[in-house]
């Protein structure tokens, strides 16, 4: 069964020693693959944590993450999709909007050019904002 691990953790370990990925897995032995997914996922055997435990020389609980915390995450996760879809859809439906009355000559080429920039600025920030936001609340 797969455990959280506390995944940003175990990175600031491996680049506090100056590690590889490689070498990681050859001190802690694991391999390269079951590395690079805890690194990427976060999530590994209890062995696994085991093995990284010897290798940083700290307890095994200290690189896990508990039951409320795999919660918060996978929320957090959920939030900045959700987030980051409901911008995307708003900036699509924008340009729709302007389009329209571009092609009914409600607005002129240079308006819609004008709105077109101003939208994209806008879901550029709305964007930043989402991921700004969303690892202010995952780091918190």
């Amino acid at each position: 069964m797969d455990k959280m691990i506390n995944s940003e953790l175990v990175k600031a370990l491996r680049k506090e020693r100056s590690w590889s990925q490689e070498q990681l897995a050859a001190i802690s032995g694991i391999s390269h693959r079951t590395v690079q997914r805890i690194e990427n996922e976060g999530k590994c055997s209890l062995d696994s944590i085991k093995g990284l435990a010897v290798a940083f020389e700290i307890e095994a609980v200290k690189l896990t993450i508990d039951k409320a915390e795999q919660i918060k995450t996978k929320a957090n996760q959920r939030g900045r999709i959700f987030g980051l879809c409901g911008t995307g859809l708003g900036i699509l439906a924008a340009y729709i909007g302007i389009t329209v009355s571009l092609l009914a000559n409600h607005i002129t080429y240079g308006e819609a050019g004008m709105y077109y920039g101003s939208i994209g600025a806008l879901g550029g920030i709305s964007f930043a904002m989402v991921g700004v936001f969303s690892h202010r609340l995952s780091t918190s």
